[in-house]
Order: C-alpha cells, then sequence, then structure tokens
C-alpha cells in the first residue's frame, strides 16, 4: 500500500513538472536579440556589448520564432545576408536597426551577390530600417532584396517596411529588381500568402524596381496549356513607396489574386533597358487593384509602351482607380491582350486623372470587354495625342461612359467602331474621328484651373455643364477621385470629381423587370433557352437565388412596357463559373437603331453593369435579356432592374 502511495505521489510530482511553464520539458524557447556591427574590430557573441562583425556569421546562425536580428546604424555590412530559420505567425522574425542617429544600416552587395539580402524558402519575417546596395564594376544579373520560395508551399507574412534600395546595377533582365518576391521551381505548388512592401524607396536600379515573379503560372487564358499549373500569389499589398530612376519598370504584379498596388510614386521610369517598359502594370493576374497612384515621366525611347499603366495578358477583372498619371511618353493606360492566345478581359479604368500625357491616352492592343469611365483626361495646346491608339489587331472592346476629354490638341481616336461611347463630354478640338456619342455634351465644363499640375485645377466648377448630367452605372465606384460619394441611383457628375450633392433614396424609380432577382424560385416572366436555364441557390449577389444560364449560347429574355422617347437604365449582376464564358445584359426591340448592352461580365466574382438607352417615339415595350455568349461554362444573372433615368 505504501508503496502504491509513493508511486501516486511521484508520478503527481512528474506531472506537475511538465505542465510547470518553468520546467524544461514544458518551456518555450525564448526568443533572442541579436546585433550586428561589422565596424567592431573582433566578432562576438551576438549580444549589444559583444556584436556580431560579419554577416558569415549571421547566415550561419538559424533564428526562431520572435528573434529579431539588429544592425547598427551608419555601418555597412558587405556582402550577403542570407539568414535561415523561420517565425511564427504570433512571432515574427524581424530585421531592424539599433543605436542613436538617423543613418541606416547599409548591406552592401558590392556587386558579387546576386541579392544583397536574400530571404531563401522561410516564411513569417519582417525587415525595417535598412539601406541596401548592389553595385557591381559592370551590369549583371542581380537583386537588392530577393525573397524566394522554391518548391516550398505556401510561404507565409513578409512585411518589408521603411527600407531604402539604391544603385542596383542589374542586367536589362526581368530577373534584376531593387526588390522582388520570386517563386521557383516546378515540383510542389508553391505561392506567397502575405506581403506587405510600403514606406520604402528603390532608386536607380536596372531593370525593374518592385516585383513578383513565379514559375507557377500556366493557364489556358495565358496561352499556356502544360506547365506549372497557375498557382496565385495572394494578400499582396505594395503601398506609400516611391520608385525612381529605374531602368525598366516600375512596379510589377505577376501571377497574383486581389493584389492591392496603392499610393506609391512612380517617375522616371525606362530611363535604360532596350526593351518595353511601363510605370505600374499587370499580368495574368486576377482582380488586381491599382489605386491612388501618381506615375509621371515613363519614357518612351523606342517599341511600345511608356504608359503609366498596363493591363496585361492574361489578366481577369484588373481595375485602376483614382490614379494621376502625367508626362508619360507612352501614354496613360496599355491593354495588352496582344500575344497569340493570350485573354485579357474586364478590365475597368474609373476616376483617373491624365494630364498631358503623350503619344496615347489608351494603347489597345487587346482586350475583350473593358469599362472607361468617370476618368478626366487633359491634353494642352499643340498635343498630338491620340485619344485612342490601335495597334491593328482591332481586338479591344470597350465602353466609354462619363470621361471628361479636354482635348485642346490635335489627336484623335482609332478604330472607334470597336468601342460603345456613351455620355462623355468631348470639350476643345473635335478631330473628324470623334465618336457619335448619342448622350454626348461638348460643352465648356468650367475646370477650376486646367493645364494646372495639380489635381484641384481639374476640379469641376459652379455650374458646369458636366454636373448631374452623367449616366447612371450601377456597380461603379463608391467614390470619386476626391473621395467623395458617387450616386448610385441619381445621375453623377462628369469625370473624376463628383462635385454634386444626391439624394439616392429620391431617384430610385419602379422597377419594370419581374422577378429580376428570381427570388420566385421559377424563371416565370422570362422566356428562356431550353435545358440551359435554371434558379439556383449556390451563389446569389442578392436574396439567395440568381438565374444560372449556360453552356453559350443562352438566353433568358423578358418584355416589358415602356413609355415612347423615355430614357431608361438597365442594371443587374453577373458572374461566370469559367474564365472562358461572357455574360451579358441588354435590350433590344425598343425602337432605337440597334440593341444596346452593357459590357461582358467575365469575372468568376459577382460584379455588376448598366447601360442606358431611350425608347423610339412610337415605342411602348422593350425586351430586356441576360445571355451567356460565349464559353463551355455558365454564366449568372440576378437583381435585374429597370427604370427611368433620373433628372
Amino acid at each position: 500500500m505504501l508503496r502504491s502511495i509513493g508511486l501516486k505521489v511521484a508520478l503527481a510530482f512528474l506531472v506537475m513538472a511538465l505542465a510547470w511553464p518553468g520546467s524544461v520539458a514544458g518551456a518555450s524557447v525564448a526568443a533572442s536579440s541579436y546585433y550586428v556591427d561589422c565596424s567592431a574590430a573582433s566578432g562576438g557573441n551576438g549580444s549589444q556589448t559583444s556584436p556580431w562583425n560579419s554577416l558569415a556569421t549571421v547566415n550561419a546562425h538559424g533564428f526562431a520564432a520572435g528573434d529579431r536580428l539588429l544592425f547598427a546604424r551608419g555601418v555597412t555590412c558587405a556582402g550577403q545576408l542570407k539568414p535561415s530559420g523561420s517565425g511564427t505567425a504570433a512571432a515574427p522574425i524581424t530585421i531592424d536597426a539599433y543605436g542613436t542617429g538617423t543613418a541606416r544600416p547599409v548591406i552592401a552587395g558590392g556587386g558579387a551577390v546576386y541579392a544583397a539580402i536574400h530571404l531563401y524558402n522561410v516564411q513569417y519575417w519582417e525587415v525595417r530600417g535598412l539601406e541596401v546596395t548592389n553595385l557591381g564594376a559592370s551590369a549583371a544579373e542581380r537583386n537588392g532584396i530577393l525573397v524566394e520560395l522554391a518548391d516550398f508551399g505556401t510561404g507565409s507574412h513578409y512585411v518589408i517596411g521603411n527600407v531604402y534600395v539604391h544603385d542596383v546595377n542589374g542586367g536589362d533582365t526581368k530577373n534584376s529588381n531593387g526588390i522582388q518576391f520570386r517563386v521557383s521551381g516546378t515540383t510542389t505548388p508553391t505561392h506567397f500568402n502575405g506581403v506587405t512592401v510600403e514606406n520604402s524607396e528603390i532608386y536607380r536600379v536596372d531593370r525593374e524596381g518592385l516585383t513578383t515573379a513565379s514559375s507557377w503560372g500556366c493557364r489556358a487564358i495565358y496561352a499556356c496549356t502544360s506547365g506549372p499549373a497557375w498557382t496565385a500569389n495572394t494578400n499582396i499589398v505594395f503601398r506609400n513607396n516611391r520608385i525612381h530612376d529605374i531602368g525598366g519598370d516600375g512596379i510589377v504584379l505577376r501571377i497574383g489574386a486581389d493584389a492591392v498596388v496603392e499610393r506609391n510614386t512612380a517617375y522616371d521610369i525606362w530611363m535604360r533597358s532596350a526593351g518595353n517598359n511601363a510605370g505600374i502594370w499587370t499580368i495574368n493576374s486576377d482582380r488586381t487593384v491599382v489605386q491612388y497612384n501618381e506615375v509621371y515621366r515613363v519614357r518612351r525611347p523606342c517599341c511600345n509602351d511608356g504608359m503609366a499603366f498596363d493591363s496585361d495578358g492574361g489578366n481577369r477583372g484588373v481595375v485602376f482607380q483614382y490614379n494621376y498619371s502625367h508626362d508619360n511618353e507612352g501614354g496613360f493606360v496599355l491593354f495588352c491582350g496582344c500575344s497569340s492566345g493570350w485573354s485579357t478581359s474586364g478590365t475597368t479604368v474609373r476616376y483617373n486623372l491624365s494630364v498631358n500625357d503623350k503619344s496615347r491616352i489608351l494603347y489597345a492592343a487587346g482586350e475583350s470587354a473593358a469599362q472607361i469611365y468617370g476618368n478626366t483626361i487633359y491634353l494642352p495646346a499643340g498635343s498630338t495625342t491620340k485619344i485612342i491608339e490601335d495597334n491593328g489587331s482591332a481586338s479591344t472592346k470597350a465602353t466609354w461612359t462619363n470621361n471628361l476629354i479636354y482635348n485642346l490638341g490635335s489627336g484623335g481616336y482609332d478604330q472607334v467602331g470597336n468601342y460603345v461611347f456613351r455620355g462623355n463630354l468631348y470639350y476643345g478640338n473635335h478631330p473628324a474621328s470623334e465618336p457619335s456619342d448619342p448622350y454626348k455634351s461638348t460643352a465648356n465644363p468650367l475646370l477650376a484651373a486646367p493645364g494646372s499640375s495639380a489635381p484641384d485645377g481639374y476640379q469641376l466648377g459652379s455650374g458646369s455643364p458636366a454636373l448631374r448630367s452623367g449616366l447612371n452605372l450601377v456597380g461603379s465606384s463608391p467614390t470619386d477621385y476626391f473621395g467623395n460619394p458617387v450616386p448610385g441611383s441619381c445621375r453623377p457628375d462628369i469625370g473624376f470629381h463628383q462635385r454634386s450633392a444626391f439624394d439616392d433614396a429620391a431617384c430610385v424609380g419602379s422597377n419594370l423587370v419581374q422577378n429580376g432577382g428570381f427570388e420566385s424560385g421559377t424563371t416565370a416572366s422570362w422566356s428562356v433557352t431550353a435545358g440551359r436555364a435554371s434558379v439556383v441557390t449556390d451563389t446569389a449577389h442578392g436574396g439567395a437565388k440568381s438565374l444560372k444560364l449556360g453552356p453559350s449560347q443562352a438566353s433568358a429574355e423578358q418584355v416589358v412596357a415602356v413609355q415612347p422617347g423615355t430614357t431608361y437604365v438597365l442594371s443587374g449582376w453577373g458572374r461566370v463559373s469559367a474564365y472562358d464564358t461572357e455574360i451579358v445584359i441588354g435590350a433590344k426591340a425598343f425602337g432605337g437603331p440597334s440593341e444596346i448592352r452593357a459590357p461582358a461580365f467575365v469575372n468568376t466574382t459577382w460584379r455588376g453593369g448598366s447601360v442606358t438607352f431611350t425608347t423610339g417615339p412610337s415605342s411602348t415595350t422593350a425586351t430586356v435579356y441576360c445571355f451567356t455568349r460565349a464559353g463551355a461554362g455558365s454564366g449568372y444573372c440576378d437583381d435585374l432592374t429597370l427604370t427611368r433615368q433620373s433628372s
């Protein structure tokens, strides 16, 4: 009995010891701070009083969650920083500066290393406060900061903040960068999830400034049918960075989903490269949002590009909004589904300001369903900039709505038959190619100070004819360039500035469409393509149901009663199940010259769209429809409305 009691007591003490926070078995390894002073005469143990004095010592150490690696201010460490070990979500590893003063610690690759800082197959790292260079005797493929994952799987949480990367004389290849997040390898699907680069400066770098890249980019809309399948980098944010004197491209977002590129300033771009380059662009990516950036002085020493922004091949649903583009030799924006087999679609360009951009405002080289609305474009006297320049393929389709085009120059429009122009204001010179817009205005918009260098100079003045004269755009931007709310039911102002106050509740009209939300659970009131239309509950924009149409061609139509000589707005929401599929909403048989469609829905997420039309002088009915017009997948429609245009 005593022996049994003794054994129980011993076991109890053992359990307590294992559970005790200070015990060896139960303790977590405490995070440590390691100090580096490369000016120290001898290497120490990494403490602040006895710091390490070489990058080789740093690279030989395995760092653990929560560790801090601190470099002495004003001191240069030569060579490559390539640390090992990973942090955790709760305890990332950080690199920062220590000491007094404001001088940064410098990591100087000297051109002898591929990247001055190389984070390789690690995750949960934050890098702040450093200065980084990698200047060699001659140009060669090299980088300032390279974060690389090779056959790693998912790498999470990378922050680069308040760094200064400069003087990286890389070769004229897109593997030479100031800062790049690169996925390599071909055996394990790999991507970044959670990257932030902010409040940093990149200066005098070749070829590219701030970029992502990946070997996992194969998908059909990028003209690729075999190879590492498209595996998007996610939760990517590039914000508040200053990027200038760049040999080639400024910022490039490749193979991403829902990335945000915002509040960056990029200028003096394409300074040395022999190839095509642009300010900020994205390729083979879904739903990239590029907003609140200023881009200027992108050069165009040769070739095709040189513009501020570019929606390039294999993109879906890219949005360029609230940006300021000026004095760029290659223009404002490029649509480039321009290689064989590339499919770029659903790009939106809204509430931007373009001032004195050269060559062309839009360089059209391939886009199947773009929307360009609510922008202000200013071209001074003597300008020869075209509003649209087509690359000769006539492969771009876009709808231009509510744009303010202040053109004192002589440039015109290519291929106007490929576009829809509705409700734009065209002031100044009127080239012969200016489109016949059924709701156009040519009145002086009374801008505050046209020709000025500040965006405020292009605001609408009191009494401007652009006030409350735009067309309704359901699903459009919620705000203008300046952050003012934009109406959803009332008519908006034309251009990038919403000056007018409004009351949307007073502008809501009666919906003439029956069963437009399909909440009845049936296709009642609609004539549908037999066998290719059904009401579903697995996806909906509003309520619990939506209409599924597909595969193409499949349609649902409804005849509605209308008034003669009256302007109506048809709106609705749509999405598709596959990237080869397009679905549209439109109206026909209303007594007008032809049917009219909103830009196609091509995204796998819900997007809104609308179109305005005026009935004929004796028309009492119109037919509205939802139509899956292309692709092997299905299209979905929801919340369809037809209302009289508000005054």
